[in-house]
């Protein structure tokens, strides 16, 4: 199973029991005496969510590591490639 599959299972069940009770085909007193924020509980979950997105992709940003010995790898390759590139004739602007 799929991370989007897991999301869009998870928004399909919150959406069909949010739908059955803010249409009224579920009737319970507690239901109508918190029906506002029964109501408004998708803009509340969809703030937490961004907040959540934003902490995580703030979070892997800032413990990134750095890769010397990859950098140093690839600069090694760069330079082979454009030793190979002006071999074969290729101009190239440093």
């Amino acid at each position: 199973m799929t991370k989007l599959f897991e999301w869009l299972m998870a928004a399909a069940c919150f959406l069909s029991v949010y739908f059955a009770i803010v249409l009224r085909q579920v009737k319970h007193e507690l239901l109508d005496q918190y029906m506002l924020e029964i109501q408004l509980s998708p803009i509340f979950l969809l703030i937490l969510f961004g907040l959540y997105a934003a902490t995580v992709v703030l979070y892997r940003t800032f413990t990134f590591n750095n890769c010397e010995e990859a950098a140093k790898e690839l600069m090694e390759q760069i330079k082979e490639a454009k030793a190979d590139l002006r071999s074969k004739g290729l101009v190239l602007s440093d």
